[in-house]
């Protein structure tokens, strides 16, 4: 599922030496395709409606020796070198993310999307776990595997954190000991990946076909034997295009239309606290840390005890080099945009109700690629999918591998897709909505009109106050379970906390809201920093409920008494407002446990608000 932690099931076989002997046992000519050497077959497959194949398992040395438990999947009926697809999986998962006995997957998000289904469709299908995970010396039901395995040991083989000098490394280093083996076809290699897998989906899209080495210098992407390999097509699912957004976000990101986008590192934004914090918990329990101050390039218990650490940042040489690290590294929206020549193109499914990785991630990524280029080959879709609190319904997931399977094979065959470049799915939450596709070459071609509300009340908020019962409901970690796998929907009891300004607001009919909701007002600051995070409620005055919209966080820093404009977007969603329902918006200075509070105390007087919401 698209869980952050789920069951996990290994199945390795089979140790080679550590060194880069590769994957290179001869094709014998005629016959089906044999294991790849130091890979052994573990199971053998006849899923219904697909096709017979064997999976070849083992631990292979990657470019640094560090062995990577590996899973190739082959079709029986394959006599010669295949399509190549390469599945990612989440953070502290496995490579049995992607991996099935029948083409239906999970049901959800490996529906027609995993190695049995691409089997079938005649491709080979490489599933392994990344560096420092589980049976890549990890850990495994929290015992370390790199202590007890000799190859772990003496090399950086913990986790790196989807760093392009390391987990991408590997990923484009184990497609060329396949390509050697006459397994991959060196020209058709496709990649797709969930969450932790997507960042590094997108990251390989955007590599143009180039290795970046551990010293950060880039060379060819060729393989050991030195074939040169070229990136077909890319599905990164449900990710972060902006990692230190995503972790930190300081509110001005911008889909493009509604505000003009601002610098997403000063200042440093809001950590987003139950989320890191479960997601280095669970990376504790399953994979391997870089003793702290060893690697600078991943020392991730320093940054996370700096980030931990809250306001003021500046100080703190650790936060600093975790900025400098994860924006350099291990964020695609930073990475130079390649030229249309040489474009990968990209499919980019995205959450609207998923608070890890919100879809401002695929609209402003995809804002700069067709910044470079009216053409770059992007297409995005986004629904009631990722990361908790998404409802991930069965139906979305099969209608958005549809249309994946689609455009990869018009993609692989050479043509040019039909679909629209942008669709949102409208999330279906209260009664009278349902789920209807929004479909249009951009975003502001959906935009046909808007709904503007104002209000001359003052409110005031401080950091003084404490999280309510509202706050905590609208947590994805503390109301949801970790990793939780609930509804998308997130309702309470009509009324808000104490400290918090409110807003309400009668639209006059239904209309259905697409994109960023924009929000204007004058903030006095009372401090020098303050966090301003935002709740849109669609208010049921019958049923006396209210289910959450979108939301936003914002880290406003300044001189104390300072009077300022504040023009910032809402997390993008697509929702169909019913007749007879009202709006509430509301601003607090404490929305924990989702963010985390603001250590220098603080208040705001808020004026002159109003709420603009782009409709169609």
């Amino acid at each position: 599922m698209v869980t952050i932690r789920r069951t996990l099931s290994l199945a390795c076989a089979g140790v080679v030496a550590a060194g880069a002997a590769g994957l290179n046992a001869p094709v014998r000519a005629g016959a089906s395709l044999a294991c790849p050497s130091g890979l052994s077959a573990s199971a053998h497959v006849s899923p219904a409606g697909g096709v017979p194949y064997t999976v070849c398992t083992g631990l292979v040395p990657s470019f640094d020796g560090t062995p990577l438990d590996t899973d190739v999947t082959i079709p029986d009926s394959a006599t010669g070198a295949l399509p190549l697809m390469v599945m990612l999986h989440g953070w502290g998962n496995s490579k049995t993310d992607f991996e099935a006995t029948s083409l239906a997957g999970n049901g959800t998000n490996t529906y027609d999307w995993n190695n049995a289904w691409f089997a079938a469709q005649g491709w080979a299908v490489l599933n392994y776990t990344a560096r420092g995970f589980h049976e890549s010396c990890g850990k495994e039901n929290g015992v370390p595997v790199y202590l007890s395995e000799s190859g772990c040991t003496g090399r950086a083989s913990w986790t790196h954190l989807a760093d392009r000098r390391w987990e991408v490394r590997d990923t484009q280093y184990l497609a060329g000991l396949l390509v050697d083996d006459g397994v991959a076809q060196a020209s058709k290699i496709a990649v797709t990946g969930d969450s932790y897998g997507g960042g590094q989906s997108w990251m390989l899209a955007l590599s143009q076909n180039q290795v970046m080495n551990t010293d950060g210098t880039l060379s060819a992407w060729t393989s050991p034997a030195g074939i040169a390999l070229h990136l077909a097509a890319a599905v990164p699912q449900f990710t972060w295009t902006d990692l230190l957004q995503a972790l930190t976000d300081n509110g001005t990101a911008s889909d493009g239309i509604g505000v003009t986008a601002g610098d997403h590192i000063t200042p440093l934004g809001v950590e987003k606290e139950s989320y890191v914090d479960g997601l280095f918990a669970l990376g504790g329990e399953t994979a391997q840390y870089a003793p702290p101050q060893l690697d600078p390039t991943a020392d991730l218990v320093s940054w996370y005890a700096g980030l931990s650490a809250g306001e003021p940042y500046g100080a703190d040489p650790m936060v600093a080099a975790a900025v400098q690290q994860v924006t350099q590294f291990r964020s695609p929206f930073y990475m130079p945009v390649p030229p249309l020549s040489a474009a990968v193109p990209v499919f980019n499914p995205q959450g609207i109700t998923d608070p890890l990785f919100p879809g401002i991630h695929s609209l402003q990524m995809a804002n700069r690629l067709r910044a470079s280029a009216s053409g770059y080959p992007v297409w995005t879709m986004f629904g009631d999918l990722g990361h908790a609190y998404a409802g991930n319904p069965t139906a979305l997931w099969q209608t958005v591998n549809g249309d994946a399977n689609t455009w990869l094979s018009t993609e692989m065959s050479g043509g040019v897709p039909a679909q629209a470049h942008t669709t949102f799915a409208t999330v279906d939450c209260v009664a009278g909505q349902s789920t209807t596709y929004l479909s249009a070459e951009r975003l502001e071609d959906l935009e046909t009109g808007s709904l503007t509300f104002s209000s001359a009340m003052a409110a005031t908020t401080s950091s003084a106050a404490v999280a309510g019962p509202e706050a905590f409901a609208v947590d994805p970690i503390a109301n949801g379970g970790f990793p939780g796998t609930t509804s998308g929907c997130r309702s309470t009891a009509s009324g808000s906390d104490p400290g918090v300004a409110r807003w309400t607001f009668s639209p006059s009919a239904a209309a259905t809201l697409v994109g960023s909701p924009v929000v204007s007002l004058q903030a006095t600051l009372l401090g020098t920093d303050a966090v301003v995070a935002t709740r849109l409620w669609d208010v049921d005055p019958v049923a006396g409920t209210q289910t959450l919209i979108t939301r936003s966080v914002y880290r406003l820093a300044g001189s104390v008494g300072s009077t300022m404009p504040l023009r910032y977007e809402l997390w993008p969603t697509a929702w169909q407002l019913q007749s007879g329902h009202r709006l509430a918006l509301e601003i607090t200075q404490v929305d924990s446990p989702t963010w985390r509070p603001d250590n220098l105390a603080s208040g705001l007087v808020l004026a002159r608000l109003s709420l603009t919401l782009p409709t169609t």
